[in-house]
């Protein structure tokens, strides 16, 4: 059997419960906008969500731009507030065995998010703490599923791809990660991370 030198882990949707539409709901009571009013003018700025995700954008002009898009001031505070309503509890039976999982391997995170979620996740989830190393796409300037936010991270463990094992619950980017030698695999419930873990004889 390939020896596995780290597992990545997504987070979002994979260590803990994300819901975009708490942001819009946030932003809609403090504008009196409908919330769905409020989603289909942000989404509707896509290179705005990006920006923000590579660190092109601070939050000082990501307020900014939420304030122009939605047509009204709104400050620094309420939109870091809103942010972080769309980050939920963690999921349980997967951060659970990290710790024992960091006794057979390297443990790490590789996850598209921002400063405003990132400041929040060190601050407030305690299995942040459980990973050897954390990548993330503001810190990198790269998101997935680009080829140069894997390449990153590889040259950074200092490995092969093959040596990584790798989950996310986006196809995309599992796909994108296998194109480039990774043993990536979809997240789609507990059983399918057991299923990945149990295969290189990690669970």
């Amino acid at each position: 059997m390939k020896r596995i030198d780290w597992v990545i882990f997504d987070l979002g949707g994979v260590l803990l419960e994300v819901d975009q539409g708490k942001i819009f709901n946030r932003l809609g009571s403090v504008t009196g906008l409908a919330p769905e009013v409020v989603a289909e003018r942000l989404m509707a700025a896509p290179e705005m969500w990006h920006a923000f995700t590579i660190s092109e954008v601070t939050p000082s002009q990501l307020s900014r731009r939420v304030g122009e898009l939605l047509g009204t001031q709104i400050d620094e505070s309420v939109v870091i507030q809103a942010f972080n309503a769309e980050l939920g509890p963690e999921i349980s039976t997967t951060t659970t065995i990290l710790p024992a999982l960091r006794t057979r391997t390297q443990v790490g995170c590789l996850s598209n998010t921002n400063s405003i979620h990132w400041d929040e996740l060190l601050r407030s989830y305690a299995f942040m703490s459980e990973f050897d190393r954390r990548f993330a796409s503001q810190l990198l300037g790269c998101a997935k599923p680009g080829r140069d936010i894997y390449e990153k991270v590889i040259g950074l463990l200092r490995v092969k791809p093959q040596d990584v094992l790798f989950f996310d619950d986006r196809e995309e980017n599992v796909v994108a990660a296998r194109q480039l030698g990774w043993n990536a695999r979809l997240y789609t419930s507990f059983d399918s991370l057991e299923s990945g873990l149990k295969h290189f004889s990690l669970l």
